[in-house]
């Protein structure tokens, strides 16, 4: 073969081997992304089976202890008011808001009815959020729910990182008036947001 065949059959060479190349390449990307699919697919198949588990486990608490489930559903209520607090007008318009879920007692004796005239929201600046509640009934009857509930917190001041503030509450709930009888805080446990507790 001359030298001029040769330098004509490597010019055709390059690009087949290009085409070649590409084509192994698509494949190649192919086979990861199908993979990928498949397992992001698996994912969601358990992420449903896990929902549906925890829908059952929340009919099953309706049918066998549908006071308990009031409760905790009112208490969520309540306590979201309570904890997400963006400003000063927000702390001192929350009392309001959360009355027609507890009893005058509650209004009267409760930490978290007093007003802040030190308007601490505001020479702080701190924002809280309310994240989650974990209620644990302690008691559960059709005249009454008693418990403890923990309550978590995120707060941050200016532009400092998120921290988990606990709250710990004593708690009663009467389902009759479909009102929370008890709300006393007992404890405050901080908890950064690097933690690794929770």
């Amino acid at each position: 073969m001359s030298k001029v065949n040769k330098k004509i059959a490597l010019l055709w060479a390059i690009p087949a081997l290009m085409v070649i190349a590409g084509l192994g390449f698509w494949l190649a990307t192919q086979v990861t992304v199908k993979s990928h699919q498949s397992a992001s697919n698996e994912l969601a198949v358990e992420q449903s089976k896990l929902i549906n588990k925890k829908s059952k486990v929340g009919t099953v608490l309706d049918s066998k202890q549908p006071n308990v489930s009031a409760a905790s559903n009112l208490l969520d209520k309540l306590l979201t008011l309570d904890w997400t607090i963006a400003s000063q007008k927000e702390f001192d318009a929350k009392a309001k808001q959360m009355t027609p879920y507890v009893t005058q007692d509650v209004v009267k004796n409760s930490l978290d009815f007093k007003a802040d005239p030190d308007k601490m929201i505001t020479q702080t600046g701190v924002v809280m959020t309310y994240d989650h509640m974990d209620f644990l009934p302690t008691s559960a009857s059709s005249t009454g729910v008693k418990g403890k509930v923990i309550v978590f917190v995120k707060s941050h001041l200016k532009d400092s990182a998120d921290a988990t503030t606990r709250f710990v509450y004593n708690v009663s709930y009467n389902p009759k008036t479909n009102l929370v009888t008890k709300l006393d805080r007992i404890g405050t446990y901080q908890l950064q947001s690097d933690s690794s507790v929770l």
